[in-house]
C-alpha cells in the first residue's frame, strides 16, 4: 500500500528540534521531586504526577541547569528566573508568547507557582500569564 504526501497548510511552523540530551544532563524519572539539577524534565510529566497526588499546579520546585521539555504552554502564576533560555523564537521572541482571552483562567496550560529556575532552558513551550510577566519575555526580544 502506497502513502501519497498530504499538503501541510501555510501557517505558523514548529521550529523546535530536541535532539540529543546534552553532556550531563539526565532524564528526570522522579515526577514529585522538590528540585532537580542537570535533567531533562518534561513539565507535562510533572503536572500530571501532582495531578495524580491531588495536586492542580507544580509549586514550589527549584530547577537549575535543566532542559524544560514541552510540548506544551506554561502558565506562570508566579515564579524566578535566572539566566534562563525561554525557547527558539524563531526570529521572534512574541512567538512564545499567547495571551490569554479570559481574565480569570487558562484552561489546558501547565500552571507553574512559585518555581525557580535557574541556567535553565526551555523547549518546545510556550508562555501565558499576567501580562506584565509576558511583557517582560518581550521585551528580552526588544533591542535596547
Amino acid at each position: 500500500m502506497s502513502r501519497t504526501p498530504t499538503k501541510t497548510p501555510k501557517g505558523p511552523v514548529m521550529t523546535e528540534i530536541y535532539g540529543p540530551l546534552p553532556a550531563g544532563i539526565n532524564r528526570a524519572t522522579d515526577f514529585l521531586a522538590a528540585a532537580y539539577e542537570n535533567q531533562a524534565v518534561s513539565l507535562v510529566d510533572l503536572l500530571r504526577a501532582r495531578m495524580a497526588d491531588g495536586q492542580a499546579v507544580i509549586r514550589d520546585v527549584t530547577f537549575k541547569n535543566c532542559r524544560i521539555e514541552g510540548p506544551g504552554v506554561v502558565l506562570v502564576l508566579g515564579c524566578h528566573f535566572e539566566g534562563t533560555d525561554f525557547g527558539n523564537p524563531a526570529g521572534d521572541i512574541r512567538n512564545l508568547i499567547l495571551r490569554p482571552a479570559s481574565q480569570t483562567s487558562v484552561v489546558g496550560a501547565i500552571p507553574v507557582d512559585g518555581c525557580t529556575f535557574t541556567a535553565c532552558q526551555f523547549m518546545g513551550l510556550g508562555f501565558t500569564g499576567m501580562d506584565s510577566f509576558l511583557d517582560q519575555i518581550v521585551a528580552l526580544g526588544t533591542p535596547q
